[in-house]
């Protein structure tokens, strides 16, 4: 994890680079910015949704263009409450809010129609690379004493989890509005994780709907 960490470190530093490299040349490599609203949707009778927010830049491939391409660098941070997660025969935890922080690589084919005032729709592939996780809850503990008893006791832990990085589908709609010099952004769009993030006796997914508004130059 630490070389995927280390390796997404300096795809940001680069891409970072080049965006300040153009600001000079008075053309910025990202064209659109935004702030989105997500909310899980997970269908789980041990899962709740919760709610989350990211931020984000996108580069568009040929602008003027029906057919756009789309690349972007966002951070997301979403979140889920657990009702239980086993870890084994003699521990287990409840009541657990899980917080998943990710930088995502979106890839996507964008469709404009308008001519003023443009609808659009979007969809492509995603990776979700984790960099940080967390979860809150009540832990469990059942073990033997020195009487051989089964003891149980119960503490309140607030601590780091290993989860995994995924790679999923997302689709959403939009609207391009002219102001000025500049276009408003409103779009939402739905993140499918095509694989757990956790898997053991109980399963960890990460799908979510988003909202946004943002700005987009020329």
């Amino acid at each position: 994890m630490s070389k995927l960490r280390y390796l997404l470190s300096l795809l940001i530093l680069i891409l970072l680079c080049n965006s300040f490299y153009a600001q000079d040349v008075n053309e910025l490599f990202f064209d659109e910015a935004s702030i989105s609203f997500n909310r899980t949707n997970l269908q789980d009778d041990n899962t709740e949704d919760r709610n989350g927010f990211g931020l984000g830049l996108y580069h568009s491939f040929f602008p003027k263009k029906t057919v756009n391409l789309i690349f972007g660098i966002e951070y997301n941070r979403t979140s889920q409450f657990k009702k239980i997660m086993y870890q084994g025969n003699y521990v287990y935890a409840t009541d657990l809010t899980y917080k998943l922080n990710m930088v995502t690589f979106p890839v996507g084919v964008r469709l404009n129609v308008g001519k003023n005032v443009k609808v659009f729709f979007e969809a492509g592939a995603y990776a979700d690379v984790m960099i940080k996780s967390t979860r809150e809850g009540i832990k469990h503990t059942y073990f033997p004493d020195e009487n051989n008893q089964i003891v149980h006791k119960t503490y309140p832990i607030d601590e780091k989890t290993d989860l995994s990085s995924v790679i999923g589908l997302y689709a959403g709609l939009g609207v391009r509005i002219p102001v000025s010099s500049f276009e408003l952004i409103l779009k939402s769009d739905y993140k499918y994780g095509l694989q757990d993030i956790y898997s053991n006796v109980n399963s960890i997914y990460n799908t979510y709907w988003r909202i946004g508004i943002g700005i987009r130059h020329d």
